[in-house]
């Protein structure tokens, strides 16, 4: 049978300073939930600080980028979101999207000792397959607490990492897309050990985030990528544009030159890579 998340047991495997120790205030783990998003979302508008952490060990309503639903059968995953309060929140998504990716391959890679790569802006992937994604976003202050408002701007970084979900509880138009660690392993794989790596990580990452330092970050980025030097597709409200994505910006935005050598920098959006046999992931 394998390791289902505990609280306990992914607490006593924290090597963090502030991520997950917020005083006063405790990490939450749930046997089912909506999405662990949204749960950090309210605490957060109740005035949680920054450092508390939502873990679930079944969503049912888990949300991907562009509202797209994440496959969460129970204990098949690791569901869990991190309420942070940067100083300049609106700006610094884009550059907690690309920390939080870093933070989730340096994890994976050490805890699995698999070569996972980042495909931008916010997915895990291994071998052309999905394992694993991100979802940074700030929630709106409407509801929020007047002790709330006193903090600064909440933002929200979900991550969602397949780890025991079986081949069988894949659906079958995406079972050349998506993937898990159990199965690549052919192991069963602890989700507290990868939650705990995962926020010893970020802390290391989230550190590179100031203007000073953002450039390491990025670079860091860039070593685990495998979207620059590929050729793209992407599409706006437009049209579709295909293009070779050749480097990111030190804010996190993605560069594309076009067939005509001009170049265009994302901001935001979604793009599938060319494989060399033509196909896209």
């Amino acid at each position: 049978m394998s390791e289902a998340l505990d609280l306990s047991k992914f607490e006593s495997q924290l090597k963090t300073s502030w991520l997950g120790r917020a005083p006063g205030w405790r990490n939450e783990l749930w046997e089912s939930l909506g999405s662990t998003n949204t749960r950090a979302a309210e605490l957060a508008a109740e005035g949680a600080p920054e450092g508390v952490i939502v873990l679930a060990r079944h969503q049912m309503a888990g949300r991907g980028r562009l509202g797209r639903t994440w496959v969460s059968p129970v204990d098949a995953g690791l569901y869990m979101s991190l309420i942070l309060r940067p100083q300049q929140p609106q700006s610094q998504i884009p550059l907690l999207t690309i920390a939080a990716g870093v933070a989730v391959a340096d994890a994976i890679r050490s805890v699995c000792d698999l070569k996972v790569g980042l495909k931008w802006v916010n997915d895990i992937i291994y071998e052309r397959r999905k394992i694993g994604g991100i979802l940074a976003e700030m929630p709106a202050l409407s509801r929020a607490t007047d002790a709330a408002k006193q903090l600064p701007q909440a933002v929200i970084v979900g991550i969602g990492i397949n780890i025991n979900l079986k081949p069988e509880d894949i659906p079958e138009e995406l079972t050349n897309k998506i993937d898990s660690l159990a199965h690549i392993k052919n192991e069963d794989v602890d989700p507290n050990k990868i939650a705990a790596a995962i926020a010893g990580a970020f802390e290391d990452t989230s550190k590179l985030l100031n203007p000073s330092t953002s450039q390491q970050l990025t670079n860091r980025w860039r070593d685990l990528s495998i979207t620059i030097g590929q050729m793209i597709v992407t599409e706006n409200s437009e049209r579709k544009l295909e293009g070779k994505a050749v480097d990111i910006t030190d804010s996190g935005a993605l560069i594309v030159e076009l067939s005509d050598g001009s170049r265009m920098t994302l901001h935001a959006g979604e793009i599938s890579i060319r494989t060399p046999d033509g196909s896209y992931c």
